[in-house]
């Protein structure tokens, strides 16, 4: 396992601190760091490069005994390259074309850089990114490289009311995609609901009103990044075939930094990421960008380490002091923060840590936040509660070999669904809201859940899926409809909240729902409240109250052999059941999955965590957690591992006990967490 620090951004720390600071370092604990290579700082005038700032750090580190990974930022690019490309600029639907400028994140000016989607600012990147691995490919002890901090289209977190890229090059490549996707404008025709008469007449859409064009250009632009990242990976691993080749996502692109949604805007699609690097990892500042709400938290950090898929999975930057931007500030962190973020990023598969950063930055927009360290670089409480942590999570030996074990449980996640929700007039909140809630009444009840993308739901049935939730999922593909229905027809138990698959992957209304497809029965009109009264009845027969968000769907002509298990207040069907194929389908005609995340109701709580199996392992046979407890299992040759994560003020205890007559008790300290060992029996 890795635990570190983010150093060098050039040109800050100042290399009068170097040596002080690097020793530190090691002191701690820690055995990595991190350092930029800024394209701006590194290639002053072209094909002329300076790292000498960059040589000595690296000899530093090399000396102390640290292993580096070096962060590669094409995004802070050289001025020359504006000038000689000036076409490139990253352009606004408004037809805002931005110039380079400083960034809160680039001290050293030349954001956002160019878009590469003209060959020629590609072909200069990738020159840059290999020359800065080329240089360090001999040295030991750097491991790797970081070849896309926070990969997403660079202006849009600066300007968020505005959609990138629209510049001659990305709308030129647009519609070559178009034309391999549709092959004809007769298809395209179909499927936009258009009348164009040749190929120059499809555009980029600039506006929200048809949903078929704009899920297109931003399913494009996810996939156009897939393809940004595996040139930028070729690049390095062709300079440095023997190091790593890795990237950060800033937050999950389906929940978003705030719970908000950010795959229409954002556009990070970790899903498509993690497939086109070794390793992947996230970005997380809890107290300053989450609310310091930890489900928020570890929801960010289960999804991606879902679309690592057993690639090593990193904490990359992980908040070390205050945050900011500007005047205002933001609430540092505290030792007990600290210690708690660890522990949701090792409860959730991460194999290293890396905070942002070691020192408070200097200056800027982020200055004076951030730092691990007291602001003249002494030790802080904060280093010393790392350093803690580190010391005694590197000496678990054994638990670095382990990996994740995959819980039977299941939260679907569409990219259809998303892409549509915002293309529905920007509203990915809604969706990210359902995502959310299905999560936090799983880890509220203390329940194991992992991440089910469409991409990957036929592996998933292979792996151990059994049951499968599916909030507020408005749109499906037809793909992703006929896996759903292969999953119930196999043996499995899918759960589906109202309009699921109402839309197909065009933001078309379908003919024949999926409610139809496994219910035999007919969804009418839609109605809609912001508190959707009904109840629900459990298998002992109580029946319990609860609310639903915003939708409020009912069925009619249901076919022979369904249960009716819930009614809304004017005893119309509310919660159907029935077997389809070796499995079970339900449906609700709400959304509790949303009304959990806006309104915290008990009903809707309680209601989606009996969906799921309470063991949440095929290992377990019980489980008992008393406390704000979170666990996850995993396992390497020899033993099997128990990681928990406590998130409340008191003690927690947990007793299990598995099918092979193993188990043991677990206690955990407030606002801590612990990985407990032991060998499966037989």
């Amino acid at each position: 396992m890795y635990f570190g620090t983010q150093y060098y951004r050039p040109p800050f720390p100042g290399s009068t601190d170097w040596e002080t600071d690097v020793r530190r370092i090691a002191d701690t604990g820690f055995n990595i760091v991190k350092l930029w290579a800024v394209w701006s700082w590194v290639e002053r005038k072209p094909g002329e490069y300076y790292f000498d700032d960059l040589d000595r750090v690296v000899g530093l580190c090399e000396a102390a005994g640290l292993q580096i990974v070096i962060n590669l930022i094409p995004e802070g690019a050289p001025y020359w390259l504006e000038r000689l490309h000036p076409d490139a600029r990253y352009c606004s639907h408004e037809g805002h074309r931005l110039s380079f400028s400083g960034a809160a994140n680039i001290p050293s000016g030349g954001w956002p850089g160019l878009c590469r989607d003209k060959p020629e600012v590609e072909a200069a990147a990738n020159r840059f990114l290999a020359a800065a691995a080329g240089r360090y490919a001999s040295v030991d002890a750097v491991i790797g490289f970081d070849v896309w901090n926070e990969p997403h289209i660079d202006p849009a977190f600066d300007y968020p009311d505005e959609l990138f890229c629209y510049c001659e090059h990305s709308r030129r490549k647009f519609a070559e995609w178009l034309k391999l996707r549709c092959g004809t404008v007769d298809r395209l025709n179909e499927r936009w609901h258009r009348a164009y008469a040749d190929w120059e007449d499809a555009t980029a859409p600039v506006r929200f009103g048809t949903y078929p064009d704009m899920m297109d250009w931003r399913l494009f632009w996810l996939e156009n990044h897939a393809q940004w990242l595996a040139s930028r990976v070729q690049a390095v691993k062709e300079a440095a075939p023997g190091k790593i080749a890795m990237t950060h996502v800033p937050f999950s692109g389906y929940l978003g930094q705030c719970g908000e949604g950010g795959l229409g805007q954002t556009l990070t699609d970790e899903f498509l990421l993690a497939e086109r690097v070794e390793h992947f990892g996230l970005t997380s500042f809890p107290k300053w960008l989450m609310g310091n709400v930890d489900i928020q938290h570890l929801m960010n950090v289960e999804l991606v380490a879902a679309a690592s898929e057993g690639k090593p999975f990193w904490q990359t930057e992980l908040q070390a002091g205050g945050g900011l931007w500007g005047i205002e500030g933001n609430p540092v962190a505290l030792p007990e923060d600290i210690r708690r973020w660890n522990w949701n990023a090792v409860v959730g598969g991460a194999k290293g840590v890396l905070y942002w950063q070691w020192r408070p930055e200097p200056s800027g927009m982020e200055s004076p936040g951030f730092g691990l360290t007291a602001p003249d670089g002494g030790p802080s409480e904060r280093t010393a509660e790392a350093g803690r942590i580190a010391g005694e999570l590197l000496a678990e030996t054994g638990f670095h070999r382990a990996t994740r074990v995959l819980s039977v449980n299941g939260i679907y996640v569409s990219r259809t669904s998303d892409l549509f929700a915002f293309a529905a007039g920007r509203g990915e909140k809604l969706y990210a809201q359902g995502l959310y809630g299905a999560y936090a009444a799983a880890c509220g009840a203390g329940i194991p859940v992992r991440f089910v993308h469409g991409d990957r739901l036929n592996r998933a049935s292979a792996e151990g899926l059994k049951v499968l939730y599916v909030p507020a999922a408005f749109a499906l593909s037809d793909e992703e409809l006929e896996s759903l229905k292969h999953f119930v027809a196999a043996g499995g138990k899918l759960a589906l909240e109202a309009c699921a698959g109402q839309y197909d992957e065009r933001g078309t209304i379908r003919s024949s729902s999926l409610v139809h497809d496994l219910f035999g029965a007919e969804a009418p009109e839609l109605s809609i409240a912001d508190r959707v009264q009904w109840e629900w009845t459990d298998a002992r027969g109580e029946r319990t109250p609860a609310v639903g968000s915003r939708y409020r769907q009912h069925v009619q002509g249901a076919a022979e052999g369904i249960e009716t298990a819930g009614y809304f207040a004017d005893g119309s069907a509310a919660l159907c059941r029935v077997k389809y194929g070796r499995g079970e389908a339900v449906w609700v005609g709400t959304l509790p999955s949303v009304a959990v995340t806006r309104e915290q109701d008990p009903g809707a709580v309680s209601f989606i965590a009996q969906i799921f199996d309470s063991q949440g392992y095929e290992a377990l046979k019980r489980v008992r957690a008393d406390g704000k407890l979170v666990f996850r299992l995993f396992a390497s040759e020899a033993e099997q591992y128990m990681a928990v994560v406590n998130h409340g003020p008191t003690p927690g205890l947990i007793r299990f006990e598995c099918r092979d007559g193993s188990g043991g008790q677990i206690a955990v300290p407030p606002m801590d967490g612990t990985i407990h060992a032991w060998k499966p029996r037989g």
